[in-house]
């Protein structure tokens, strides 16, 4: 299941960078992407850690909740992190069959 995922990622950015035209910026896909993810990660922590705290009590829906929270924050923004690499090899993919097949 993972796997497939990885390979249709990779197979949206070589289209993305097949069809547009030019090379394409990697940096500034990877900084967006990461940003994406740090924003996602933080809004899903807090939701976690609001959602932790009301199921769970006070004093233990704070310490669980709090600690659910951050690690699935982390965890997010690593997984963020993981797909933008995956979808930036396949920009440059692309970028390389643009340039050999429009010659």
């Amino acid at each position: 299941m993972a796997g497939d995922l990885s390979i249709i990622i990779v197979i949206f950015g070589i289209v993305y960078g097949f069809f547009n035209k030019g090379t394409e910026n990697y940096l500034k896909i990877l900084f967006k992407g990461l940003k994406i993810g740090l924003s996602i990660g933080i809004i899903i922590g807090i939701i976690v850690f609001l959602f932790g705290t009301l199921a769970g009590g006070i004093i233990a829906g704070l310490t669980g909740g709090l600690l659910i929270g951050i690690s699935g924050t982390i965890l997010f923004i690593i997984l963020i992190g993981i797909i933008t690499i995956e979808f930036i090899i396949g920009v440059f993919v692309g970028d390389v069959l643009e340039k050999l097949l429009r010659r």
